[in-house]
């Protein structure tokens, strides 16, 4: 009785497994391109292109109910170069994919006010921070 289970569970597993599968590079290329800022697809199934330059707005938020005011700050950074975005896949050029992981990596951290790198000082501001590097 626990093999016909264990072989069904298994043909299930690998079924939903083929579903997680990338798609090819031939798949995205019929996918339309909407550079960041423009209106998207009703579907949601389209590449994002953040072009090379352009501004990408960030927003920083500080809130709860720990707070008397809390403050928020729109951050504009730039890309270098053109990033173009499909699910988990990125792309420099729009033709050739890889997983995004592979590509790109950074870290994201917190300092409390009165903290500087890991050492109290009573004096430095408080920090949100995000780093994001090509691999």
């Amino acid at each position: 009785m626990k093999t016909p289970i264990l072989l069904a569970f298994s043909a299930f597993a690998l079924s939903a497994c083929a579903g997680l599968s990338s798609p090819s590079a031939d798949e995205i290329a019929r996918l339309p391109v909407v550079r960041y800022g423009q209106a998207a697809p009703a579907d949601g199934n389209f590449v994002l292109l953040y072009p090379a330059g352009a501004k990408l707005p960030v927003n920083a938020k500080v809130v709860g109910t720990l707070f008397e005011k809390e403050d928020e700050a729109t951050l504009n950074v730039r890309l270098k170069q053109d990033i173009y975005m499909y699910r988990d896949q990125i792309s420099f050029d729009g033709k050739n994919w890889s997983n995004g992981q592979g590509k790109v990596g950074g870290k994201i951290w917190l300092a409390l006010p009165g903290d500087k790198e890991g050492k109290r000082d009573a004096r430095s501001p408080g920090e949100l921070g995000a780093e994001f590097n090509l691999k």
